[in-house]
């Protein structure tokens, strides 16, 4: 279990109601499952995740599966199509910090400025850039 922090704010992965993601300040002990993730293996072995919230088991899915830079980011129920997986990509020069790439875009997992989460082009900026932190 972990929880997933941006880089650039310090603001952790949220899950907000059923189908709304966000980056938010660190919660209360009360609201903690808000901000913990499943980050599970689609195959035993590979690089390509499922994003799952402990709060209500619904996976990091990348809206109408869409290709597209700037597309929204929510939870969705589990189904079978790359809009819900994520490449966990390593920074060699930055330890610790991943960045999540969908599979159906090839386009990274980015906090907007407005607390939401989006895919976006590549800009290899901290807001782009992640940490999971075991919980």
């Amino acid at each position: 279990m972990y929880r997933i922090r941006n880089v650039a704010d310090g603001l952790l992965l949220e899950a907000e109601g059923a189908s709304r993601v966000r980056v938010a300040p660190d919660a209360p002990p009360e609201l903690a499952d808000t901000q913990r993730w499943e980050v599970t293996p689609v195959h035993t072995g590979g690089a390509v995740f499922h994003v799952v919230s402990v709060r209500n088991g619904r996976r990091l899915d990348v809206a109408n599966a869409s290709t597209e830079s700037g597309a929204r980011v929510q939870l969705w129920r589990a189904n079978a199509f790359g809009a819900q997986e994520w490449l966990v990509e390593e920074h060699v020069d930055a330890p610790g910090v991943v960045s999540l790439v969908a599979c159906v875009s090839g386009l990274p997992l980015e906090a907007a400025g407005d607390g939401g989460v989006r895919q976006a082009q590549d800009t290899d900026a901290p807001t782009q850039w992640w940490r999971l932190e075991a919980v």
